[in-house]
């Protein structure tokens, strides 16, 4: 399968490799800016629709590029933390703690949008996938210690259930791989359906 990432996240090429793709990665800039109390799932397919747009602007605008790439699908993704407000990548530790201490001994909501773009005829579809996540009830000092780390500033919500923080989390409901940053099956199941 020949893919296109445009992401620079590590974690989602790591997921594609997982799966047998050798992506190739080609992250661009996007307008990342949203308009206050968006759905969370309008605000992912939002971004990840942007990203996956410039760059395929960008091919399309180069033809040594899109003779290059003819027959790839372009996959553009957006992650975003749910609870009671989207949770981005924090800020400063303060950020990270607040962020940390909204979701302990509760639930949350990890939602992904995916942008597939086929480059030879620009046909596209845009998904999304929801996992609820619950967080054990953990202490002020499991969070004190956890943001001394370098793991949760470029993460949004402050986590990486991969990670350090995986201790932290009590159960999910739904998809592990989305909650990483990339929900490979129902990309799986797009591209077999629309016959990208």
């Amino acid at each position: 399968m020949k893919i296109i990432l445009a992401s620079a996240s590590p974690r989602r090429r790591e997921i594609l490799e997982k799966h047998g793709i050798e992506p190739v990665v080609m992250p661009t800039a996007a307008d990342e800016t949203l308009p206050e109390n968006v759905d969370m799932t309008v605000a992912v397919k939002t971004l990840a629709e942007r990203k996956a747009r410039a760059c395929y602007e960008c091919i399309k605008r180069d033809p040594g590029l899109s003779d290059k790439y003819e027959g790839y699908v372009i996959i553009g993704s957006d992650t975003i933390v749910w609870k009671d407000e989207i949770m981005g990548k924090p800020v400063d530790a303060e950020d990270a703690y607040r962020m940390l201490d909204s979701i302990r001994g509760t639930s949350h909501y990890v939602v992904t949008g995916v942008c597939l773009i086929d480059l030879n005829s620009g046909d596209f579809a845009v998904i999304h996938d929801i996992t609820e996540v619950w967080c054990k009830d953990y202490t002020d000092e499991d969070i004190y210690d956890y943001i001394s780390r370098e793991e949760p500033y470029d993460k949004a919500g402050s986590y990486a259930i991969q990670g350090y923080f995986g201790r932290y989390i009590d159960h999910i409901n739904g998809d592990y791989e989305n909650v990483v940053g990339l929900p490979y099956y129902r990309i799986d199941e797009t591209l077999k359906k629309y016959m990208f």
